[in-house]
């Protein structure tokens, strides 16, 4: 039977050039559905120079403005005649699907549910202990939820933290993982010297992301192992207060990149040997490991709820308690000392990562939609 060809509406608060889980997760999303025959655009706010990857349409609507929020900054799409612009849109387009992305959160998320004509759907997320903003809005946000037809959550850690304010039937559809872009065969960078072992760090600098404490980490592994590196890939304002929890010795064998681009990332995965991930909260999923494990490369991470979705501690990768710089050191030692423990967590991130591909999650969403689709008309 053919195919049923959709129009398709991802929306979100904040798409490229601002980088992200959700940011990869649409983007991938829609490559996917495109090539499945389907027609996709992105409803996004303004944001810096606009730059995005060309594959997909970009609609952008408002203006994109960050505050703090979670232990990390979040992002909100704001400006005058939001809610009109975007009708215009949604009329002129006559999307089927109107999928929305991220935080249930004013103003175009919350317009696209209220103004779209076709079925609407949305994914959340977010991981949080608490959320003062769907506290205060509980009622109000409850009404909107009524307005939309299929609710999905990338893990139980997601539909937890949202399901605290707003009770639903919440799917769950993971995130994926590009297995082309990220596998083993990718070409190794050369300019990181002899250093062994070579971990790597890939987020923002943070509080929530737990960069001091793979610091404070860095500072044991480098009195045990002296030929140890550490390269930090990515930005934020906080780089100098981070930068001050490391010792004299550890600074010294510590690469900052900055931010690299989508092409350059796959190598850095596989010229590591050790990913680690600190972050103590705020994670629902771990889509950064998922990359590491497609790569090849042996994950730590922090236990959290988030990371024991996609890891099994001491199996596709060693979960080490939050906050823990001694078990971070311990970790990395095991995994450079005992070459069976790294060939067995190689062996089964690779063997684990293939169900998130973007083809098996991408069936799972279009399944979604379609049978959402088919409920709404019964309705």
């Amino acid at each position: 039977m053919a195919r049923k060809r959709l129009r398709v509406a991802l929306v979100t608060d904040v798409y490229y050039p601002h980088v992200g889980g959700i940011q990869e997760h649409i983007y991938h999303l829609g490559l996917e559905l495109k090539r499945r025959g389907h027609s996709v655009k992105i409803i996004t706010g303004v944001a810096g120079n606009n730059e995005a990857p060309k594959e997909i349409d970009v609609i952008r609507i408002g203006r994109v403005v960050q505050f703090p929020a979670n232990k990390s900054f979040s992002k909100m799409t704001i400006g005058f005649g939001i809610a009109g612009k975007l009708l215009n849109v949604l009329r002129h387009e006559h999307f089927d699907v109107v999928h929305v992305h991220g935080a249930l959160s004013p103003f175009l998320p919350i317009y696209s549910h209220l103004l779209a004509r076709g079925t609407t759907i949305h994914t959340f997320h977010a991981q949080y202990e608490k959320s003062t903003p769907c506290l205060i809005f509980k009622k109000f946000l409850a009404r909107s939820m009524e307005r939309i037809g299929g609710k999905i959550a990338v893990s139980t850690a997601a539909r937890d933290s949202i399901g605290m304010y707003l009770d639903a039937d919440y799917a769950i559809i993971p995130n994926g993982i590009d297995t082309k872009r990220f596998n083993p065969r990718n070409e190794k960078l050369s300019v990181f010297g002899d250093k062994s072992p070579l971990i790597l760090y890939v987020g923002r600098f943070e509080p929530r992301k737990g960069l001091k404490y793979l610091f404070q980490a860095f500072n044991k592994i480098i009195q045990k192992l002296p030929h140890a590196g550490l390269i930090v890939v990515g930005e934020g304002r906080l780089k100098e207060y981070y930068r001050s929890f490391l010792s004299k010795d550890a600074a010294g064998n510590v690469s900052f990149e900055g931010k690299v681009s989508m092409e350059m990332l796959p190598r850095y995965f596989v010229t590591c040997d050790i990913f680690c991930s600190p972050a103590y909260t705020g994670e629902s999923f771990g889509i950064i490991l998922l990359e590491a494990q497609a790569s090849g490369t042996p994950v730590i991470a922090s236990g959290i709820q988030g990371y024991r979705t996609v890891i099994t501690n001491n199996n596709n990768g060693i979960l080490v308690p939050p906050k823990n710089p001694d078990a971070i050191a311990e970790a990395v030692t095991s995994i450079h000392t005992d070459p069976s423990l790294k060939a067995r967590l190689v062996e089964k991130g690779l063997e684990s990562v293939q169900q998130y591909s973007w083809e098996n999650v991408t069936s799972r969403i279009e399944r979604f939609y379609l049978d959402t689709i088919k409920k709404s008309s019964n309705g």
